[in-house]
């Protein structure tokens, strides 16, 4: 067997001294911004520079275009804008689409839950639901504008039934979802305890 060979003691390592070099070459490290650098960093600044940039644009452009009719310039649409506010149009405007909308987000509303009630009531219920989403859902409300119009003349009718079409199908999809999502055990113990339809899911799913 060979011997195993032993390393003498450590010999210590020889002390150096190392200068720093001159930092003043590297410029300040901390130094105070300026009032232009502070104002130009601020996020709130750098938002209203490019609102009045897309301002300025729009207002250039629309009076090379020259035709007020297709693409007024700012500050008629400014002028517009204050005289309508000023004799009610505008605010009367305002609340008869909020109308509409209210009216149309409603009976959106009221449809999905009916309608979602009656498919986790029954099973034929789920695959009706599911069918009609599947056919309608995918398709825009504003593609059935058209048939409303000849259906419901022109006016609020039409209008909220554009509406109703794009909240129904999009809500009764994501609460049958959620309903589906509710735990079985607790889905069970409403059915062991006697509730159906309405009761079900007003006491069980909802909750």
């Amino acid at each position: 067997m060979r011997a195993v060979e032993t390393a003498g003691p450590a010999q210590p390592r020889p002390e150096f001294e190392q200068r720093l070099s001159d930092a003043g070459a590297i410029g300040d490290i901390e130094r105070p911004l300026s009032l232009l650098e502070r104002v130009s960093g601020n996020d709130a600044v750098q938002r209203l520079a490019i609102l009045v940039v897309l301002v300025v644009a729009w207002e250039l452009y629309a009076r090379w275009l020259n035709n007020s009719l297709l693409f007024p310039t700012f500050t008629e649409t400014v002028r517009s804008f204050w005289h309508d506010l000023r004799n009610g149009v505008l605010i009367d405007r305002t609340v008869t689409s909020l109308r509409t909308l209210v009216i149309g987000y409603s009976f959106g509303l009221v449809l999905a839950g009916l309608f979602t009630t009656f498919a986790v009531a029954s099973g034929i219920g789920t695959r009706i639901l599911s069918t009609l989403t599947a056919m309608f859902n995918p398709l825009p409300a504003i593609a059935l504008l058209p048939l409303a119009l000849i259906w419901f003349g022109l006016g609020t009718p039409s209008l909220v039934f554009v509406i109703i079409h794009s909240v129904l199908w999009a809500v009764a999809l994501n609460t049958l979802i959620g309903f589906r999502s509710v735990p079985e055990t607790l889905r069970m113990s409403g059915r062991n305890v006697g509730l159906k339809g309405a009761r079900y899911v007003g006491l069980i799913l909802i909750p």
